[in-house]
């Protein structure tokens, strides 16, 4: 049974309340929508700290960016998710590999 959210924030609307107030140890946002596991709607919000140490305050952080996405009227349930900007430099350098990968596979 599928479940729809009444109030669902674009996508690319959902970074706005977490940069309004911003945070120092935050280095950027990633933002992705979609169904989770149960087939409901929701929002993965990634964090990249600068670096590891912040991952201390990540509990915080995380209030924080569930507050302020609900308070922008997003009903979906908010999945954080932290990364160092070193990681999401390294998954960034392997999407790019898969992708050329991929796209050499295909011209094959």
């Amino acid at each position: 049974m599928m479940i729809q959210s009444t109030a669902l924030l674009e996508e690319s609307k959902i970074p706005a309340p977490l940069q309004e107030q911003g945070h120092p140890l935050v280095a950027d946002w990633k933002v992705e929508t979609g169904e989770d596991s149960l087939d409901y709607p929701a929002v993965w919000v990634w964090v990249i700290l600068e670096t590891f140490q912040e991952f201390e305050q990540r509990d915080a952080i995380r209030r924080q960016v569930r507050e302020r996405i609900a308070q922008a009227g997003e009903e979906r349930w908010i999945y954080v998710r932290f990364l160092t900007k070193a990681g999401q430099a390294e998954l960034d350098a392997l999407e790019r590999q898969e992708a050329l990968e991929e796209s050499q596979e295909a011209s094959a």
